[in-house]
Protein backbone atom coordinates (compact mmCIF):
# COMPACT_ATOMS: atom_id res chain seq x y z
CA UNK A 1 0.00 0.00 0.00
CA UNK A 2 2.55 2.56 0.84
CA UNK A 3 4.37 1.55 -2.43
CA UNK A 4 1.44 2.27 -4.53
CA UNK A 5 0.34 5.71 -2.82
CA UNK A 6 4.67 6.62 -2.97
CA UNK A 7 3.74 5.81 -6.62
CA UNK A 8 0.95 7.19 -8.15
CA UNK A 9 2.15 10.94 -6.08
CA UNK A 10 5.67 10.22 -8.23
CA UNK A 11 3.10 9.53 -11.63
CA UNK A 12 1.32 12.87 -10.20
CA UNK A 13 3.95 15.05 -9.92
CA UNK A 14 5.77 13.73 -13.53
CA UNK A 15 2.29 14.49 -15.48
CA UNK A 16 2.04 18.04 -13.89
CA UNK A 17 5.86 18.66 -14.56
CA UNK A 18 4.91 17.36 -18.04
CA UNK A 19 2.10 19.87 -18.46
CA UNK A 20 3.69 22.65 -17.38
CA UNK A 21 6.84 22.08 -19.84
CA UNK A 22 4.27 21.58 -22.57
CA UNK A 23 2.45 24.76 -21.91
CA UNK A 24 5.90 26.64 -21.66
CA UNK A 25 6.81 25.13 -24.65
CA UNK A 26 3.71 26.52 -26.44
CA UNK A 27 3.45 29.14 -25.17
CA UNK A 28 7.70 30.05 -26.76
CA UNK A 29 6.63 28.68 -29.92
CA UNK A 30 3.25 30.78 -30.27
CA UNK A 31 5.54 34.38 -29.27
CA UNK A 32 8.10 33.28 -31.23
CA UNK A 33 5.37 32.20 -34.18
CA UNK A 34 4.26 35.75 -33.56
CA UNK A 35 7.48 37.65 -34.01
CA UNK A 36 8.27 35.81 -36.99
CA UNK A 37 4.81 37.18 -38.56
CA UNK A 38 5.00 40.16 -37.72
CA UNK A 39 8.55 40.58 -39.19
CA UNK A 40 7.17 38.92 -42.25
CA UNK A 41 4.46 40.95 -42.72
CA UNK A 42 6.43 44.47 -41.54
CA UNK A 43 7.57 47.02 -44.65
CA UNK A 44 10.86 46.80 -45.69
CA UNK A 45 12.81 49.93 -43.57
CA UNK A 46 14.40 52.25 -45.86
CA UNK A 47 17.43 54.31 -44.65
CA UNK A 48 17.34 57.90 -44.14
CA UNK A 49 19.17 58.29 -47.09
CA UNK A 50 16.81 57.02 -49.31
CA UNK A 51 14.19 58.47 -47.13
CA UNK A 52 15.99 62.06 -48.13
CA UNK A 53 16.20 61.19 -51.40
CA UNK A 54 12.09 60.43 -51.66
CA UNK A 55 11.65 63.86 -49.87
CA UNK A 56 13.51 65.69 -52.55
CA UNK A 57 12.16 64.21 -55.29
CA UNK A 58 8.53 64.74 -54.13
CA UNK A 59 9.81 68.43 -53.53
CA UNK A 60 11.37 68.80 -56.87
CA UNK A 61 7.62 67.52 -58.22
CA UNK A 62 5.96 70.49 -57.37
CA UNK A 63 7.97 72.57 -59.68
CA UNK A 64 7.56 70.56 -63.07
CA UNK A 65 7.29 72.96 -66.61
CA UNK A 66 4.86 72.21 -68.50
CA UNK A 67 7.08 71.36 -71.25
CA UNK A 68 6.45 67.55 -72.19
CA UNK A 69 10.45 67.33 -72.99
CA UNK A 70 11.28 69.13 -70.01
CA UNK A 71 9.28 66.92 -67.99
CA UNK A 72 10.39 63.55 -70.10
CA UNK A 73 13.88 64.97 -68.78
CA UNK A 74 12.96 65.33 -65.44
CA UNK A 75 11.42 62.30 -65.35
CA UNK A 76 14.44 60.23 -66.55
CA UNK A 77 17.30 61.65 -64.15
CA UNK A 78 15.07 61.57 -61.53
CA UNK A 79 14.45 57.66 -62.14
CA UNK A 80 18.21 56.64 -63.29
CA UNK A 81 19.09 58.42 -59.71
CA UNK A 82 16.31 56.86 -58.06
CA UNK A 83 17.27 53.12 -59.14
CA UNK A 84 21.25 54.15 -58.75
CA UNK A 85 20.88 55.72 -55.48
CA UNK A 86 17.52 54.38 -53.60
CA UNK A 87 18.31 51.00 -51.72
CA UNK A 88 14.63 50.20 -50.59
CA UNK A 89 13.11 49.13 -53.58
CA UNK A 90 9.40 49.17 -51.81
CA UNK A 91 9.95 53.05 -50.80
CA UNK A 92 11.10 53.68 -54.93
CA UNK A 93 7.83 51.95 -55.88
CA UNK A 94 5.71 54.79 -53.94
CA UNK A 95 8.15 57.36 -54.67
CA UNK A 96 8.27 56.46 -58.86
CA UNK A 97 4.09 56.58 -58.25
CA UNK A 98 4.32 60.33 -57.35
CA UNK A 99 6.93 60.91 -59.95
CA UNK A 100 4.07 59.31 -62.67
CA UNK A 101 1.08 61.24 -61.15
CA UNK A 102 3.02 64.39 -61.13
CA UNK A 103 4.49 63.94 -64.66
CA UNK A 104 1.20 63.20 -66.06
CA UNK A 105 -0.98 66.05 -64.71
CA UNK A 106 2.51 68.57 -65.46
CA UNK A 107 1.94 67.24 -69.56
CA UNK A 108 -1.85 67.06 -69.31
CA UNK A 109 -1.81 63.53 -69.83
CA UNK A 110 -3.84 62.59 -66.54
CA UNK A 111 -5.73 64.44 -63.68
CA UNK A 112 -3.97 64.83 -60.48
CA UNK A 113 -4.81 61.92 -57.95
CA UNK A 114 -7.60 62.05 -55.49
CA UNK A 115 -7.05 62.58 -51.84
CA UNK A 116 -7.46 59.09 -50.86
CA UNK A 117 -5.01 57.64 -53.37
CA UNK A 118 -2.63 60.35 -52.66
CA UNK A 119 -3.28 59.48 -48.75
CA UNK A 120 -2.46 55.70 -49.20
CA UNK A 121 0.55 56.24 -51.04
CA UNK A 122 1.78 59.47 -48.19
CA UNK A 123 1.02 56.49 -45.66
CA UNK A 124 2.96 53.31 -47.49
CA UNK A 125 5.93 55.64 -48.28
CA UNK A 126 5.77 56.36 -44.59
CA UNK A 127 5.66 52.85 -43.18
CA UNK A 128 8.94 52.62 -45.09
CA UNK A 129 10.73 55.31 -43.07
CA UNK A 130 9.47 54.86 -39.36
CA UNK A 131 13.24 53.31 -38.32
CA UNK A 132 14.75 56.12 -39.94
CA UNK A 133 12.64 59.07 -38.17
CA UNK A 134 11.90 60.55 -41.20
CA UNK A 135 8.54 61.60 -42.49
CA UNK A 136 7.84 62.37 -46.35
CA UNK A 137 5.85 65.49 -46.57
CA UNK A 138 3.85 64.62 -49.61
CA UNK A 139 2.16 67.56 -51.02
CA UNK A 140 -1.22 67.76 -53.52
CA UNK A 141 0.17 67.40 -57.07
CA UNK A 142 1.06 70.71 -58.23
CA UNK A 143 -1.71 72.43 -60.41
Amino acid sequence: MVITVQTESRNKKALVFGIVVAVVVMAVVGVGGAYWWQQRNAPSQASAADCALAQKIIDEAQQLPGDKAAVEKWRKETRDLRIAEMKDGYLGLRIATYEQWAADHATGAAEAPTKQELADMTKTANSHCTEAKRTLVVPPIAA
